[in-house]
């Protein structure tokens, strides 16, 4: 690879070499834009309240290389470190192209990695004709497409300037203008001023990003997943947060294992928010880990309490765990319930009633000694299963209520398990109107040969 070596360039306050090529640069001017204190002023809080309301970092570095093309630059590209990768987006009079480009195809000898490095401003000049000006240029301009449109302008000065936020350089706004119209003393102050003030502006849009990832994974983690559908079973389920804005709760829900034997669980976390949906994600996995050494749900439940003493959690959690086995007529059910409220079934005649099964709350005692409840479902009927969030849902007058939701389960009778749960959402919701409200679990289990 060329390397971009030639004479240091001779204006104050940069770091610079020349490409070897036919003819010397000329002389820089001012940019179009005026530079005196006034001017310079203005346009610098012009962009700033230009890119103060960007909440998205491509959107922001557009905005920015919108302002500088043309008025300031005849070309114009930022480079942004990534999590794996340098996010490259450039500008012309064309339009904006984006690209990647992996660390290892950054020369750490070229113009950026010099900066990046270093956090020092770089000028280059490019004279109107070089050899093996592509190689030449791949410091300056990683992508292919991105250098091509660069070389195009030639022949320029290329000024490079780092972007650098909370005592880290993260990336390079590079501008180039065509010979005649380079940079001159003034010009490098003013672009690094300007880039003084996008870095901060830049780096705030980058943390929201990340924040946005970061919160989309727990998302995607610890809401509750997407239940199978299994030989011999059929589940349906309703998932409601408390807290809207944060997409995340304390109630949680589960279904895993086998067609032959699996395990069903719903539980409420004491909180709301996130770290109530923090703890109900380890708590999820407790379930599924202690399932792997016995589906016996009493044992289930014991193990995960045990878990939560020994780490010492200052909250508890209820649960009601439950264990499906299909033998090609009935769904047989295994409930052990730990202080979670009493499911219902659904039987066939339209009857609705409520399981008795009853425990000690989960993270509470050391030796809760949890029992067993064993439940055998026909065709058409179903298992109710929910959080507090149900019937203590408040409305104009007084709470949901047992009564209530006795009310929907006889009316909707044997019903497919997601009529069973449409019902009590569309009750739910006439009940609660506009009012805040806890999180809101319900699960349905119903037998089934599909």
């Amino acid at each position: 690879m060329s390397e971009l070596t030639g004479t240091t360039d001779p204006r104050p306050g940069t770091s610079g070499s020349a490409v070897p090529g036919l003819g010397a640069p000329a002389a820089p001017v001012a940019l179009r834009v005026p530079v005196d204190p006034t001017s310079r002023t203005a346009f610098l809080a012009d962009a700033s309240r230009s890119l103060s309301g960007a909440l998205h970092t491509d959107r922001a570095v557009d905005l920015v290389l919108e302002m500088l093309v043309v008025d300031v630059a005849d070309w114009g590209q930022v480079l942004l470190r990534g999590r794996r990768e340098y996010v490259v987006r450039s500008r012309t009079t064309e339009g904006t192209r984006a690209a990647t480009v992996n660390s290892v195809n950054l020369p750490a000898g070229g113009v950026l990695g010099r900066v990046l490095a270093s956090g020092a401003t770089d000028l280059v000049p490019v004279y109107a004709a070089v050899e093996d000006l592509d190689d030449a240029l791949t410091g300056v301009a990683p992508d292919p497409g991105i250098r091509e449109s660069l070389a195009r302008i030639r022949p320029m000065d290329v000024l490079s300037v780092a972007l650098s936020a909370r005592g880290a350089t993260y990336g390079v706004l590079t501008l180039a203008r065509r010979a005649g119209e380079g940079f001159d003393a003034d010009a490098v102050a003013f672009v690094e001023e300007l880039a003084d003030r996008l870095s901060v502006i830049l780096d705030t849009t980058r943390a929201l990003a990340e924040s946005r990832r970061v919160a989309a994974v727990l998302s995607r983690d610890l809401n509750p997943p997407r239940v199978p559908q299994m030989h011999g079973a059929r589940f349906a389920t309703y998932y409601r947060v408390a807290i809207e804005q944060e997409a995340l709760g304390g109630d949680f829900y589960d279904v895993h294992g086998s067609a032959e034997d699996w395990t069903a669980v719903v539980g409420d976390v004491c909180g709301k928010g996130v770290d109530a949906a923090v703890l109900t994600g380890r708590v999820r996995q407790s379930v599924r880990t202690a399932a792997l050494v016995d589906r016996s749900p009493a044992s289930i439940l014991d193990l995960v309490n045990r878990v939560m003493i020994a780490e010492g959690q200052e909250t508890f959690v209820t649960a009601l765990c439950v264990r499906g086995q299909y033998d090609g007529e009935r769904l047989h059910l295994t409930l052990s319930s730990a202080g979670h409220p009493r499911p219902w079934v659904v039987r066939r005649n339209g009857t609705a009633e409520q399981v008795e099964v009853t425990g000690v709350v989960l993270g509470l005692l050391d030796a809760a000694g949890y029992t067993e409840t064993v439940v055998d479902l026909e065709p058409g009927e179903t298992l109710v299963l929910y959080t507090d969030g149900v019937v203590e849902a408040p409305g104009r007058r007084d709470r949901f209520g047992d009564a209530r939701l006795h009310d929907v389960l006889a009316a909707v009778g044997p019903a497919d398990a997601s009529a069973v749960v449409e019902s009590i959402a569309v009750a739910l919701s006439a009940h609660l109107g506009d009012r805040a409200h806890d999180d809101i679990a319900i699960l349905a289990i119903q037998p089934s040969e599909a």
